[in-house]
C-alpha cells in the first residue's frame, strides 16, 4: 500500500476512535451555544486557527454571523455572542486571555481542546475535549512526522478530528434551521 493511502487509513481509524469517546451531552451543549448565539467568534492559533476558519466559513454559509478573531473585519463581541476558543493544550496564554476578555464583555465562551481538565475547561461555559490520538491506533507511516511528544503530528491529528467533527456540527445546524442545499449554496462565495 502506498504511504499516502496508508496514512488515510491510520487517520481514519484514529478519527473514529477519538470521536466515539465524546460526551454527547457536551456536544449538544456546544451546538446549543452556536445555535442560540447572536454572533459567533472563532479563536485559534496554528492548526486550530486554520480549522476554525473553515468552521467560520461553513457557519456563514448557513447564514450565521460568524467571524475569526484577529481578522480586520471582525466586529466587537458583546452580550448574546459566543466565543469559540480552540486550543490543543487548553493553556495557550493568548487564547486564555481573550476568553477572559470575551467574558468581561458579556459573551458566552466555548472551549474546544484535546486536553481534558485544562485551564480552558475552567474558563469556559462549555468545554468539549476531543482527543487528538486514540490509544489503540498505531501510526507506522504518519509517525514520520513524530510521535505523541511531537506537536506536528499531534496538532495535525487534532486538526483532522476537528475538521470532521465540525462538519457534523454544521449538518446538525442545517437540520435545526431547516435549510435546503439551495439556500446554503446561495451564500457560497461567487467571486473566486
Amino acid at each position: 500500500m502506498h504511504r499516502s493511502t496508508a496514512i488515510a487509513r491510520e487517520v481514519s481509524e484514529n478519527l473514529v476512535g477519538c470521536l466515539d469517546q465524546l460526551d454527547e451531552s457536551v456536544i449538544e451543549r456546544f451546538i446549543d451555544e452556536l445555535a442560540g448565539a447572536r454572533g459567533i467568534f472563532i479563536l485559534g492559533l496554528g492548526h486550530s486557527g486554520l480549522i476554525g476558519r473553515i468552521l467560520v466559513m461553513k457557519l456563514r454559509h448557513l447564514g450565521f454571523r460568524a467571524h475569526v478573531i484577529g481578522d480586520v473585519t471582525t466586529p466587537p463581541l458583546g452580550e448574546g455572542d459566543v466565543l469559540v476558543a480552540i486550543s490543543y493544550s487548553g493553556q495557550t496564554s493568548s487564547v486564555l486571555t481573550l476568553v477572559k476578555k470575551a467574558r468581561s464583555y458579556g459573551g458566552r465562551t466555548v472551549g474546544v481542546t484535546a486536553t481534558a481538565g485544562s485551564p480552558l475547561n475552567d474558563l469556559t461555559d462549555v468545554c468539549l475535549a476531543i482527543p487528538a490520538r486514540h490509544t489503540q491506533v498505531k501510526f507506522p507511516v504518519f509517525s514520520l512526522l513524530g510521535d505523541e511528544a511531537h506537536k506536528n503530528m499531534s496538532g495535525a491529528l487534532l486538526g483532522m478530528n476537528l475538521f470532521v467533527f465540525f462538519y457534523g456540527v454544521i449538518c446538525e445546524l442545517v437540520a435545526r434551521t431547516h435549510q435546503s442545499p439551495v439556500q446554503i449554496d446561495a451564500r457560497h462565495a461567487n467571486i473566486e
